[in-house]
């Protein structure tokens, strides 16, 4: 039987980007990122993806260099999340994810 490939395994710069960004949630996420939103509990509100979905879809996102993690507030400690150089150059992926969607 053959072994099976993980995605992430795989030595492709595709695989590599999908292993990102390639969860839907992860999408959606960015989505909104560009929209302006930053901080969780608007990313939560928006999309109503569970805490746990969101915290773990987000930490990868910080992790892979695409979001950066920035303290707002001390006193509960309070975190937003803002879009990196690597980040923005998804734009135009989303931008032509969501306008292949509208093709008849």
């Amino acid at each position: 039987m053959a072994e099976k490939i993980r995605l992430e395994d795989r030595e492709c710069p595709l695989s590599s980007t999908l292993g990102v960004v390639g969860e839907w949630w992860t999408l959606l996420i960015l989505h909104d990122a560009f929209d302006g939103y930053t901080r969780f509990d608007q990313f939560q509100q928006n999309m109503g993806i569970s805490t746990s979905m969101l915290t773990s879809r987000l930490k990868r996102l910080v992790a892979n260099g695409v979001l950066e993690r920035r303290q707002y507030h001390a006193h509960p400690p309070r975190y937003e999340y803002i879009l990196t150089d690597l980040g923005h150059s998804l734009r135009p992926v989303i931008v032509v994810l969501a306008a292949w969607a509208t093709i008849d």
